[in-house]
């Protein structure tokens, strides 16, 4: 599954804080008086879509705790202890194999369903537990021996705190094997996860369609059936679907049978599967058709589902195009041949995710599997090309070996975020992708894992709440540059024999951290000529938070310390290290005597240091970490970074691009962390009129974005904006609005840089931009090229009286059919100073039918990215958060990403007290602890570099 984080669009960063403060105080105080319709949408507890009336349907929802097949049982307690009480699934219950029928109504909404559950009990016990979310009914319970005697269930009950639905026999039960059958009953609507609907228009006809899909991960398929819903639990599955004729039905594997009923309805059944986690069971049905593809080595059937009138469009050749390269590919790199007879790929127009890696049928989001070669941005295309290498390493890295438990979640994410890459470069290898990571993953995650609040890759996880909250960045973009510094370590051949060792060892079974290094030293032991221990080397990476930066002195000796954003970080509150926040450094270096010699010492964890193995003379440069393959930031000493940034003046391309960038991103984080000073950072931005390279560009929009953003409500705003639009207007002026022409950097560059002029309010690009938009809006067929196209809605649009131009907007977002353009649009409907248009689309987010649940956070955050906007959008998540707690759950990670995304850049004490407040008024988290951490840890540590920076970066802008 491909990160919920990451739907933000390359180059764009935040515009927060508030210059008119106005408008914040009046929302703060709007809520501090609790007035009940601040902004004009009120405090609604209720779903946007409501479940039928319960009097006039059969119900669905239980709301007792106990059930029982006895007429007193009802007034039994709950015992107090029991296997109940444990949040793991007692493992003297082992199920083999699941007998699954789904039967899905369209038209009540409704669905009905029984799981036939083989078992095996290898201890006695009158207990059986299985997981059963709370809104899903059981309407039917039986239980028998697997020679068909049945046996007395005398009580059912729940126990909410684990979801768990506990079946109690009458007597013990024996060793020896059963069959648990439950029968259950659930709603299509109201979420998009479980078991879910999703509806759709056909443009060609106007007509409203609906599909029914599934997304079970991590703890979701309990909300769709019961079941043993712990990844370690790999269960066969033979599954069968009840539907309509005229609809197609899928399933992980290939269908066995297709029979009519006496109703009329048809009945799917599919092959038995290979053993596998719930969450990767996966169900959909509708009106589908396909483009098929097949695998060179053993003629593989690999298809996209489409719906009929996405057939002509050509939406889905591309995404089928790289399907074959990365398939064909991944058995051989990886050694071991797909499991199953077929893969399938479909979008769900309706899906919360990026992607599901599903085992034979992936799931995906709309914008992340179709691409349209005239409407869709090169930026969608690299988009589409990435997740659906992610999704196919998964087949491998996460469905053949899963992890035991939730805590080694990278080895499912972090292995399929890296290895999409080295997929990439086989379909697409003039891209640079290996420079993409760099800035995508590597650069993005370090500024993440550099505060107090990070935690480890792999961390004790119990509750859905915390399961779901570490799907996130330290997870999959660290968990991935450790298996890229791993490779760069032992280098490709013993690195690829090490990881198809592991995949050999704990085929179609389950691992953890340890099983991979133990496969991997195997290897090493008995294939390389190298002597290295595995676990000493890579194990302090991912068991403890953060990573070390390499301090350099005049003599040359190295030393390595915890790098925290934070100089004055509490680092008593950081949890207890095995490593104590030391690390096994393999330190690289090359010289500007020898750019192309790579020179690599190790920095033992134990060690108080090394000497570097480099000789330069006055004047000359050395260069650590070159390619930045390994997790560190790098010091010089201040006569270096001088060197550098003088280099960089004289002849920049004496660095390779990638270099460039990584000493931008360590200058700027040196800076914020107080290891170097605010001018010797900016001393190095002081060339980039001169720089025309993409990757250098890109960072340092995203490490500039800070500096803006603090600065932006103080008087030297205007001296900081003037001084990057004199860096960035020759390059924009260079790459031009001609977006048809120049390489795949170009053009993503073309985007970043023409971002920031318009930022920076470069007159010539605001003209530009506002003539596209104004022709675009007077002809609606008018084309505007789909890499610049977001960039013309967000800045083109009037910044004052626009309620004509924004209406024409919306229109033509409820009607637009492309998934990437209606993101164009959302971002420009979004981008409005106007208050009354953001209180509409503000409004808006709450109906399913201008904003799909699928998009509701990523426009209430859109919305905070303007100034005006930030305010209105945090003062209406705290009138609105028990109606989106109710709406969404608060195990949701979107949700729980909300809040810390809206506020994180705040850098004032009332805007401090603001945010603690509405934590003290919800204190319930859930998926979102950790970004409350962050978020607050943040704030603090913005006020305190407002203290310091504002004066010395003055001094030197205007020195400029």
């Amino acid at each position: 599954m491909p990160s919920s984080f990451d739907y933000q669009e390359a180059g764009q960063q935040k515009s927060k804080g508030c210059p008119k403060w106005q408008v914040w105080v009046a929302c703060s105080l709007l809520i501090a008086i609790g007035l009940g319709v601040g902004l004009g949408v009120g405090l609604s507890n209720q779903k946007v879509v409501q479940a039928p009336d319960p009097t006039t349907t059969t119900p669905v929802k239980t709301t007792s705790v106990v059930q029982s097949t006895t007429s007193d049982a009802t007034t039994q307690p709950i015992p107090d202890e029991g296997p109940w009480t444990n949040y793991r699934l007692p493992d003297y219950i082992i199920p083999s194999h699941y007998a699954l029928t789904l039967h899905p109504n369209m038209t009540t909404d409704l669905y009905t369903g029984s799981n036939a559950i083989t078992l095996e009990i290898t201890k006695e016990t009158k207990y059986i537990l299985v997981h059963v979310d709370d809104e899903l009914n059981i309407t039917a319970v039986k239980l028998g021996a697997v020679d068909g005697t049945e046996m007395n269930v005398v009580r059912e009950f729940r126990y909410p705190a684990y979801e768990f639905y506990v079946i109690e026999a009458e007597n013990m039960l024996s060793t020896g094997g059963y069959v648990l059958t439950l029968d259950f009953q659930g709603w299509l609507i109201g979420k998009i996860v479980g078991l879910y609907k999703s509806d759709y228009t056909d443009p060609n006809t106007g007509e409203a369609k609906a599909m029914v899909g599934s997304d079970m991960e991590p703890t979701d398929a309990r909300k769709a059936y019961a079941c043993f819903d712990e990844p370690a639990m790999k269960i066969e599955y033979t599954t069968t679907l009840i539907h309509l004729p005229e609809h197609v039905a899928l399933s992980n594997m290939d269908v066995d049978t297709n029979v009519t009923r006496d109703d009329g309805l048809v009945a799917t059944t599919f092959h038995k599967s290979v053993p596998m986690p719930t969450y990767l069971g996966c169900f959909a049905i509708g009106e589908f058709t396909y483009i098929e593809a097949f695998s060179t080595k053993r003629n593989i059937s690999l298809r996209v589902y489409i719906p009929p009138f996405q057939l002509s469009t050509g939406r889905a050749d591309y995404a089928l195009e790289v399907m074959k390269v990365y398939f064909d590919f991944y058995e051989e790199y990886f050694a071991w041949d797909y499991s199953l007879p077929k893969c399938d790929m479909i979008s769900i127009p309706n899906f919360g995710t990026g992607a599901m890696e599903n085992w034979g049928l992936i799931t995906y989001r709309e914008t992340n599997l179709l691409w349209d070669p005239v409407e869709s941005s090169t930026s969608n295309k690299q988009r589409v090309a990435a997740v659906v290498a992610h999704e196919m390493v998964h087949q491998w890295f996460g469905n053949i070996v899963t992890m035991k438990w939730w805590d080694n979640i990278w080895l499912n994410e972090g292995f399929a975020s890296f290895f999409e890459y080295v997929g990439m470069e086989k379909a697409e290898p003039d891209w640079k992708l290996m420079s993409h990571f760099v800035i995508d993953d590597l650069q993005p995650v370090m500024r993440i894992d550099s505060v107090v609040t990070s935690h480890p890759i792999v961390v004790p996880v119990q509750s859905p709440s915390e399961i779901t909250s570490v799907f996130d960045s330290i997870s999959y973009s660290k968990g991935a540059t450790v298996l890229r510094m791993m490779r760069d370590i032992l280098g490709e051949e013993d690195f690829i024999g090490g990881i198809r060792n592991y995949l050999r060892r704990h085929i179609y079974g389950n691992a953890d951290e340890k099983d991979l290094w133990a496969a991997v030293q195997e290897y090493m032991d008995n294939n390389s000529s190298r002597t290295i221990n595995i676990t000493a080397t890579m194990d302090p990476w991912i068991r403890q938070m953060g990573f070390p930066i390499v301090v350099v002195e005049n003599d040359l000796t190295a030393t390595q310390n915890h790098f925290l954003t934070d100089p004055n970080a509490d680092l008593t509150s950081l949890p207890a290290s095995p490593y104590n926040y030391a690390w096994t450094v393999d330190v690289t270096h090359t010289t500007s005597a020898n750019t192309s010699a790579i020179e690599r010492q190790t920095m033992e964890i134990g060690a108080t240091g090394f000497t570097l193995n480099v000789a330069v003379a006055d004047g000359e440069w050395y260069k650590l970490n070159p390619g930045e393959p390994g997790y560190y930031r790098v010091n010089y000493v201040p006569e270096m970074w001088t060197n550098i940034s003088e280099q960089f003046i004289l002849n920049h391309t004496e660095y390779p691009e990638i270099d460039r960038s990584n000493l931008l991103d360590d200058a700027f984080n040196l800076a914020a962390a107080s290891y170097i000073s605010y001018p010797q950072a900016l001393n190095m931005t002081r060339y980039l009129d001169q720089e025309y390279s993409y990757f250098a560009w890109d960072t340092f929009s995203a490490g500039s974005s800070y500096i803006r953003i603090m600065l932006e409500n103080t008087p030297i705003y205007p001296l900081f904006k003037d001084y990057y639009r004199s860096k960035v207007k020759p390059v924009a002026d260079f790459l031009g609005w001609n977006a048809s022409v120049g390489s795949h950097e170009d053009k993503l560059n073309r985007y970043v840089t023409l971002a920031l002029a318009l930022r920076y309010d470069d007159v010539d690009a605001l003209g530009n931009a506002t003539d596209l938009f104004t022709q675009w809006i007077d002809d609606a067929t008018f084309f505007v090229h789909p890499d610049i196209r977001q960039l013309v809605y967000r800045y083109g649009l009037p910044a004052v009286n626009a309620t004509r131009e924004w209406n024409i907007m919306l229109e033509r977002y409820t009607i637009e059919q492309v998934a990437s353009e209606k993101t164009n649009l959302l971002r420009g409907l979004t981008s409005t100073e106007e208050v009354v248009l953001i209180d509409r689309m503000l409004e808006y987010s709450k109906n399913e039918s201008i904003i799909r649940s699928q998009d509701f956070f990523n426009c209430i955050t859109y919305i905070s990215y303007t100034p005006t906007g930030n305010s209105m959008a945090w003062a209406w998540v705290q009138l609105n958060w028990e109606y989106m707690v109710d709406r969404f759950g608060i195990e949701d990670r979107n949700l729980g990403r909300l809040v810390p995304n809206i506020v994180s850049d705040y850098n004032t004490e009332l805007q401090l007290w603001e945010v603690e407040s509405f934590f003290e008024r919800y204190p319930e988290a859930g998926a979102g602890a950790s970004g409350r951490l962050n978020a607050v840890n943040e704030i603090k540590t913005n006020i305190k570099w407002m203290e310091n920076n504002q004066a010395p970066i003055s001094d030197w802008l205007q020195s400029q």
